[in-house]
């Protein structure tokens, strides 16, 4: 495993979030059309996903599936180094309803136009872009060196806007009003139909509901190595991924 690797953000291969709210997703809000209609955020509010996680280990070709909770809890604000208002934004995580929290990260977050901007880790994303529009493509990744080879795959991502304003269903509720950000869809081979060349994956999205914030994710990102001895082994049936 890359020590550089998000533990959270980009670490797993595939998630899924769904948000906790006491709100009917249906209730309709009036929410003012500014940076923070669908990035809101308001001191000591917090709010809980539910993640699905897959992480491929290649070494022993084996992929391990992790479902956990992870609570957002906007902790402070302040004043960043451009002058701008910003918040912190403390992450920490349980595997089981009845675990107690464990502390895990802390983000910083700048919401104001023409962007919205996310720190983790030292890596700063452009999240979302003002005015949102269909169609609006920015690169949301540009604010992130790349010359460091952990985070070259991150380079020429093209953020773009779809379905502004349309219902979004995750399976188990349907949230009005949200745009999605697509951010990026890189296939290059199959390691079941073409085992024998190099192969790799990259997608990511996020949707986002006015006045509620991020309500869905799904990202995963994992290279496969057809040199590697597992992979050449005729006796085993399976492509070992890594991601």
């Amino acid at each position: 495993m890359n020590k550089k690797l998000l533990p959270f953000l980009f670490l797993a291969t595939l998630f899924t979030v769904s948000m906790f709210s006491c709100k009917k997703a249906d209730e309709d809000e009036p929410v003012t059309e500014n940076a923070d209609a669908y990035f809101p955020l308001q001191k000591n509010k917090y709010i809980i996903y539910n993640v699905d996680s897959t992480i491929w280990n290649d070494e022993l070709c084996v992929k391990v599936v992790n479902s956990y909770q992870i609570m957002y809890t906007v902790s402070d604000t302040f004043t960043d180094v451009q002058g701008r208002p910003a918040y912190r934004v403390d992450t920490r995580i349980r595997k089981k309803t009845e675990d107690p929290w464990v502390s895990q990260d802390v983000i910083y977050v700048t919401n104001s136009k023409p962007q919205t901007e996310l720190t983790q880790q030292n890596l700063r994303f452009i999240k979302l872009t003002y005015p949102i529009e269909q169609g609006r493509v920015w690169e949301g990744n540009a604010l992130i060196s790349q010359i460091d080879t952990p985070y070259f795959y991150f380079n020429g991502w093209q953020y773009r806007y779809d379905n502004v304003g349309e219902d979004f269903n995750t399976g188990e509720i349907v949230y009005k009003n949200t745009v999605t950000v697509r951010q990026v869809d890189i296939t290059e081979n199959d390691p079941e139909t073409i085992p024998n060349k190099p192969a790799l994956r990259t997608f990511g999205k996020e949707v986002y509901a006015k006045g509620l914030g991020l309500v869905y994710r799904e990202y995963y990102h994992w290279t496969y190595d057809n040199t590697s001895l597992s992979n050449n082994d005729p006796n085993n049936p399976n492509r070992c991924r890594k991601g």
